[in-house]
């Protein structure tokens, strides 16, 4: 393969994976707004909306990480 090739190969992988970073990150981001702007009348609340977000992001992460192997 010639090295123009791979190097268009290359950036071209970069620029999905940081795409897909991109989207990701603008997810939790839009998640974590959410918990923040309903204003929570006590701290109990706020308590359960962050632990349900937490369980939400390691659900998630158990999944990617069972794709992997």
């Amino acid at each position: 393969m010639d090295k123009a090739f791979m190097e268009q190969m290359k950036r071209k992988v970069e620029n999905e994976l940081r795409e897909r970073e991109i989207q990701a990150t603008e997810y939790w981001l839009s998640e974590l707004i959410k918990v923040y702007e309903k204003r929570h009348q006590q701290m109990a609340d706020l308590q359960v909306d962050i632990q349900n977000l937490t369980t939400k992001m390691r659900t998630r992460l158990k999944t990617l990480k069972k794709g992997a192997d």
